[in-house]
């Protein structure tokens, strides 16, 4: 059975880079650099006023840090809202958003409500996608 431990992260970005440091000390050579542009997304998070912030680490039987690491982001004002979670890849090019929603579609009002967020997540993430570096250079292609 894997456990975990979460630690909030919150402060100055340095605070905040040094904390996270010190937490993933203990992770082996690839699990260490394959995370690390997950602690800058981390950093760059805590620096949102409106989020909370926690590094999720899983442990094995004797609490050494195996297996990785995941970001949980909440919104502390609202407790009723369930959390984010964000994992990497193996290789930590990429991160993926897990966000577990519950809608009420019990009439016309709720049903209305859950398609107008759905439709704004999804818009929200093609407008991401879309956005691409400008090439750079003459006659680069876009």
């Amino acid at each position: 059975m894997m456990k975990s431990k979460k630690d909030p992260l919150s402060g100055t970005a340095d605070k905040v880079s040094a904390r996270l440091e010190e937490l993933c000390r203990e992770l082996d050579r690839h699990e260490y650099i394959a995370g690390t542009r997950l602690r800058m997304l981390a950093v760059e998070l805590t620096q949102r006023p409106n989020l909370k912030v926690s590094l999720v680490t899983y442990l094995n039987e004797s609490d050494v840090p195996e297996g990785g690491q995941e970001l949980e982001i909440m919104f502390p004002d609202d407790p009723h809202c369930e959390p984010v979670m964000i994992d990497r890849d193996h290789v930590g090019e990429h991160c993926q958003i897990t966000w577990d929603r519950w809608f009420r579609i019990g009439n016309e009002t709720e049903i209305e409500t859950a398609a107008d967020m759905i439709a704004s997540i999804l818009n929200t993430c093609a407008r991401f996608s879309a956005k691409r570096t400008p090439a750079v250079g003459i006659g680069a292609e876009a």
